[in-house]
């Protein structure tokens, strides 16, 4: 044991003096996979049980077999597997961790395992039997705990709490006891405890008179005689029984306080602490918990510690500490702390180590009934910590983006504006996101999808092509890496051409969308995404560092050209005086639509000639104009709605809203982002009251409101929804006082009614975009599969698909539908949504929201969504600006021209950039839900041998006939064709078919930093 503890110092040394970062690591995994590992446990405990039987048989025969002694031999080796392990663990943490297993199972190993090996020696012509084998039983107490990890059993739950305790007092009861049993056998060292092995009284026979009086244990056997011997016992047992009350109360205390959110938090050396305070949900944690421990960060997650601070506790909390219990989560558990505090409280934050936290994270309740009041909260919470760590990094989610205005018009982010402060607002993500896709089909998912990590999938086999190929781009995440030295010192190469030499380094799976260029002098970032094939990359001397903006399966995949490696972005390609003029051309139309001509009031002001007096004049004109239309929105004309092809924004939940604000300039602007007028499509806001921000959209054209509730039948007459190009039904109920404590479903109650009651009624096969707004992604569950199609514009001629015939008895339906009307329409629905996301007739599954046809043809947001991009932005600190830019960027869809059909995707996307200057990031493919990829073993047999090919002929021939029962079955119910996004896909394996749809970034106009 000395020898062995010895070396913890040496080790640790070592490993102060070396990088051993990488070794300790792997010892830990490979500690922690072997303790919870069944068969590993199970032969452990079987081990201890046997050796520990052996032991008890030779106190009676005093005798040992050669069998016996072979199973104790056993035993000693699988222990010394996890002692080495466990010694080398923790002597590379440190001195403090090596001296504690070393005075634990250290101590315990080392009297157990000499003691069987001593066995083998003679004693006067005779083996010994003796041996302290009973020490098995501390290792069977340990294999005990390790089985409930293993069988990710529960132990909040009682019957297995008690199951655990009784198991463990038997094991330590078994051990206490052959332990005394040893002793005494051994009996007194007649040479040093001799003297002390008599009645009369010494310090031995006064500790065990006190041990066993206070244990109310009594035997009688030595008692005090004297008058003053008395008067002191009577004192040393009431008093010891006074501190024994008091330990156990204050023990008591302390279970109670870490059990209600109390206690404190002790990080280790290497644990990188995240402090999550504001007023999240347990939904929201869940979230968030799933989304920062998910397996694509594993590597970065090592050694986080979430610490959660809730300010009132309650039932959010408790729900909260039952989740982390959960045997689900036994991995992450002890990573996880939750306690009852804020962060306003200065002692709060010391009790949890706040100075060694590597984040700060301020999550609203996205239910709330008061959303300003619950920015203004965190707002403050924001304040409180950077005034206790002025250097600490934060990341701020406020629910109304007019609240990060407020912020600053009121001076105050100016004092806190740095790198290290990351403002988030959930409405502006939501909005600008639903009014982009909206107006470019498929750019919803593509965002949700690089906001959000999703792990690859497991089995393909037997899955429908499109479901393939989506999970292969929804693979794909954001990257912003540093771009290699190579490109803009050695090559001097323009962006196209890394473009170009990234897509082929990696193979035509990573893609290089954007330049971040970060100022060395002042830390400022420019954010380019597609700057132009001829922009330059700035040189290292030019004082600014670039970062390329990446779409990749992972950060180690991205490849770039290094020193001593072929540069492969540089082509020849005949660019004539025609493709310069067109491209010239094109950013010249692109900075035309940007700028916007002076107002009839602007010029007229321009005749003023002071400059004081002209500007308080137009401050004074503009605002009395917005007063007035702010009061007065302008209503749809009569016309306008009999047309159609309007964009109608219903707005759910606003009938009992005090001070509603819908942020009706975030949906709009995306829709008149480099809009001729000509161009611009006619949007209505349906909404019970007016939205008090309404002024933010006076200057706006074709932009109307139109009172009336999108639950009334009426009002969605009036409203002409039939005709409309797309629907958005936005959910902007709050949490009311009689909400609270409810189920998640109800938060998304009214929103569901009104997308069934809108869709059943629309003509099967219908060209009306449905956009259904969330707030719980599990509700997702009780939306159909809509009837109408989101294939609108996808031109393909003969096959474009056609809408299904309706049978007589949906001929005879009235057009008018109540919610009651359609139940049986929605079970066929639910029957076709199965067909669909199984890719078979089978039993349905149940898949993830972002797994949904209807998330992936853009037709659903989900609330969940955000609380992605928070714990992705904690690990790329760019992600939130670069999602900004790219949903300010000018996007576009372009239809595969004929001559490239059938050609590459690398081909086309190759002309693209050099030719007009844009660049492809996905394709919009129409979907075949009746359509299977043949499995691997299927494809080789086929190449083999004739004769496989006559076995693949007939597999073909009954997948014609199941797949005709498909289609004969949907003639009577729906036969849902719908369009899907193919993020960033392999470039030189994928084919472009006739109706794909190019999603493209066009040539960027400078934009700026973090919005």
């Amino acid at each position: 044991w000395c020898f062995l503890y010895a070396g913890t110092f040496g080790c640790f040394f070592y490993s102060f003096s070396t990088n051993m970062e990488d070794t300790q690591t792997k010892v830990t995994v490979l500690r922690r996979k072997l303790q919870y590992n069944l068969l590993f446990v199970a032969l452990h405990m079987s081990l201890a049980i046997v050796q520990g039987a052996l032991y008890c048989m030779r106190t009676v025969n005093h005798s040992i077999g050669t069998m016996g002694f072979g199973l104790e031999l056993a035993a000693c080796a699988v222990y010394l597997v996890e002692f080495a392990l466990g010694w080398l663990d923790t002597n590379l943490a440190g001195v403090g961790r090596g001296t504690v297993f070393m005075c634990t199972w250290g101590l315990v190993d080392c009297f157990l395992m000499p003691s069987v090996l001593l066995m083998t020696l003679d004693v006067d012509g005779y083996k010994s039997w003796g041996s302290l084998s009973f020490f098995s039983f501390v290792h069977l107490f340990q294999s005990w705990q390790w089985l409930f990890y293993s069988l990710r059993i529960n132990l909040q739950i009682l019957k297995w709490r008690i199951v655990s305790l009784l198991g463990s007092a038997f094991t330590l009861v078994a051990f206490a006891s052959l332990a005394m049993m040893t002793l005494e056998n051994l009996q007194d060292p007649e040479a040093l405890l001799s003297r002390l092995d008599t009645s009369e009284w010494n310090v031995v026979a006064s500790l065990y008179f006190v041990i066993t009086t206070l244990a109310t244990v009594g035997y009688g056997d030595l008692a005090p005689e004297t008058l003053l011997g008395r008067f002191g016992a009577a004192v040393a047992v009431v008093g010891g029984m006074g501190v024994l009350v008091a330990n156990v109360q204050k023990v008591t205390a302390t279970v109670t306080i870490h059990g209600s959110g109390g206690g404190s938090y002790r990080p280790n050396v290497r644990a990188k602490p995240i402090i999550i305070s504001g007023n999240p949900t347990a939904t929201m944690v869940k979230d968030f918990v799933a989304e920062i421990f998910h397996p694509d960060h594993a590597d970065d997650a090592e050694d986080l510690h979430l610490i959660f601070f809730f300010p009132s506790g309650g039932r959010e909390m408790e729900e909260v500490i039952r989740f982390r219990g959960h045997k689900s989560n036994i991995a992450i558990a002890h990573k996880i702390s939750v306690f009852k505090g804020s962060v306003l409280d200065s002692h709060h934050l010391e009790r949890v180590c706040a100075l060694r936290a590597v984040a700060f994270i301020i999550l609203p309740n996205m239910d709330c009934s008061s959303p300003f009041q619950e920015d203004a909260e965190n707002i403050i919470r924001m304040l409180a910590v950077r005034r206790y760590i002025p250097d600490s990094r934060i990341i701020l989610l406020l629910l109304k983006a007019e609240s990060r205005d407020i912020l600053k018009d009121a001076g105050i982010n100016a004092d806190v504006a740095d790198k290290d402060l990351t403002i988030i607002a959930a409405d502006q993500f939501k909005l600008e996101l639903v009014g982009k896709s909206v107006d470019v089909l498929g750019f919803g998912p593509f965002i949700c999808n690089l906001c959000k990590s999703v792990g690859e999938s497991e089995d393909d086999e037997g899955k429908a092509v499109w479901l393939r190929e989506y999970e292969q781009g929804v693979g794909n995440e954001l990257y912003e890496i540093e771009l290699s030295t190579v490109y803009s010192d050695k090559r001097k190469a323009l962006f196209g051409e890394v473009v170009m030499d990234v897509l082929e380094q990696n193979g035509g799976t990573v893609y290089l969308i954007g330049l971040v260029e970060q100022s060395v002098r002042d830390g400022g970032k420019q954010i380019l995404v597609n700057p132009g094939p001829r922009y330059p990359i700035k040189a290292v001397t030019s004082g600014f560092k670039t970062f390329g903006i990446f779409i990749a399966a992972d950060r180690e995949s991205v490849q770039q050209c290094e020193v001593n490696m072929v540069f492969l972005g540089r082509r020849e390609r005949p660019r004539g005086e025609r493709a310069m003029r067109k491209e010239a051309a094109l950013q010249a139309e692109q900075r035309r639509r940007f700028a916007r001509p002076p107002s009839v009031s602007a010029r007229e002001l321009a005749k003023v000639a002071d400059p004081a007096l002209q500007l308080r004049a137009r401050q004074l004109v503009a605002l009395s104009q917005v007063h007035g239309h702010g009061q007065q929105p302008a209503r749809p004309p009569l016309k306008m709605l009999a047309q159609g092809g309007h964009i109608l924004l219903m707005c759910i939940g606003a009938q009992g809203e005090k001070d509603f604000r819908l942020g009706v300039q975030h949906f709009v602007r995306p829709l008149r982002q480099a809009k001729e007028p000509k161009e611009i499509v006619p949007i209505v806001v349906m909404s019970p009251v007016v939205p008090r921000d309404w002024e933010t959209v006076c200057d706006q054209s074709a932009v109307y409101y139109f009172k009336g509730s999108p639950l009334s039948q009426p009002d969605l007459e009036r409203a002409n929804f039939r005709a409309a190009a797309s629907i958005f039904i936005c959910n902007v109920s709050s949490g009311s006082m009689e909400m609270r404590g409810a189920e998640n479903w109800m938060m998304d109650s009214e929103m569901i009614c009104c997308a069934r009651m809108v869709e059943a009624q629309l003509t099967p096969g219908a060209r009306t975009l449905v956009v259904a707004d969330l707030k719980h992604d599990a509700n997702h569950l009780f939306l159909s599969v809509p009837q109408t199609s989101n294939t609108s514009g996808m031109e393909g001629g003969p096959s474009e698909f056609p809408a299904p015939a309706a049978s007589e008895g949906e001929k005879r339906l009235p057009r008018r539908m109540s919610v009651t009307n359609f139940q049986s329409e929605s079970e066929k629905m639910r029957e076709s949504a199965t067909s669909i996301v199984s890719g078979s007739e089978g039993k349905p599954e149940n898949k993830p929201y972002f797994m949904e046809p209807r998330f992936a043809s853009g037709q659903m947001f989900i609330g969940s969504v955000v609380t992605s991009l928070v714990v992705n932005t904690y690990y790329n600190p760019s992600l939130s600006e670069l999602v900004t830019s790219m949903i300010a960027s000018i996007v576009t869809t372009k239809q595969v021209p004929h001559d490239w059909v059938g050609k590459s995707y690398f081909e086309y996307f190759d002309y693209l950039l050099a030719v007009e200057g844009s660049l492809a990031v996905g394709i919009l493919r129409r979907a075949d839900p009746t359509h299977f990829e043949p499995s691997a073993a299927e494809a080789t047999t086929r190449k083999q041998s004739k004769e496989a090919a006559e076995k693949m002929a007939e597999a073909s021939s009954r997948k014609q006939s199941k797949e005709a029962s498909v289609r004969k079955q949907s003639k009577t119910s729906l036969k849902q064709r719908f369009a899907f996004v193919y993020t960033a896909p392999p470039a030189k394996e994928t084919t472009m078919t006739e109706t794909d749809r190019i999603i493209c970034f066009g040539v960027a106009q400078s934009v700026g930093g973090a919005a």
